[in-house]
């Protein structure tokens, strides 16, 4: 084809027919155009192949971390809804506790245990923050889905700032009550180290139920944790509805 493009290009000069050149030139230019639109159609579909394979990669390995995720955030919302459920039972019988015997109180104070403790969540944000660093975030065609990480990743920054309030208030309300008014040794988990201690206590939990300052503590740890149980259920919401998104494509692509 090049030879006989070649022979009409040089017969065309010759004889100086100007009209079979112009043809000729045309021909190569029209050649050429095919030549390059061939070579970006073969490169495009290798791109969108290796996008493909990139794309059910991250998928899966999203899905992988809203498992673990799941798993975490229900965990901690069993222990908080115990820990308010307790909180709603306390404020009920609030007003008649100070006429409950210790034994009584103990019990009760045992369920409020969780009031000190904090709350670290660690979210498995790994494929996120590389999808992210890597722009790789244009491998996911399905828009919805992509609206979907955003909400989720983006309601997980909340947690953890909620989190942190929320350890902020227990290191510098809870705690230094609980350690200052509180003996810790009557405490059930803390009772199994002190077996053969015979020592009477000295401080009356009567007394400590009677202390407004231990009622407000009680108040915002039962607000904080209304709030968190609500903050909680949002992102255990999200990360279902991402999951079942993600299966859903998954399949899609296995078909």
């Amino acid at each position: 084809m090049a030879k006989i493009f070649r022979t009409v290009r040089i017969n065309s000069i010759f004889n100086k027919n100007f009209n079979k050149y112009f043809l000729y030139v045309l021909g190569e230019i029209v050649l050429i155009v095919i030549g390059i639109l061939i070579a970006l159609k073969i490169n495009n579909n290798n791109m969108l192949q290796e996008n493909s394979k990139k794309e059910i990669l991250y998928l899966q390995s999203f899905q992988e971390d809203l498992r673990k995720d799941i798993g975490t955030i229900r965990t901690q919302l069993e222990m908080k809804e115990y820990l308010f459920s307790e909180l709603e039972a306390v404020f009920l019988e609030f007003p008649d506790l100070q006429n409950r015997s210790e034994a009584e109180l103990l019990e009760i104070s045992n369920g409020l245990a969780l009031i000190s403790s904090q709350n670290i969540f660690v979210c498995n944000c790994s494929t996120f923050e590389a999808i992210q660093n890597s722009s790789d975030i244009q491998v996911i065609t399905d828009f919805t889905l992509v609206q979907l990480l955003f909400n989720y990743y983006t309601h997980l920054n909340i947690v953890v700032s909620h989190d942190e309030l929320s350890n902020q208030y227990i290191r510098n309300t809870v705690e230094p009550y609980i350690y200052d008014k509180l003996e810790l040794r009557s405490i059930d988990f803390v009772a199994e180290w002190y077996e053969n201690d015979n020592r009477k206590f000295e401080k009356k939990l009567s007394d400590v139920f009677a202390d407004y300052e231990f009622e407000n503590i009680l108040i915002g740890s039962r607000d904080r944790t209304e709030s968190y149980l609500f903050i909680y259920k949002k992102a255990l919401m999200l990360a279902q509805e991402l999951y079942v998104r993600l299966d859903e494509k998954i399949n899609a692509r296995n078909e």
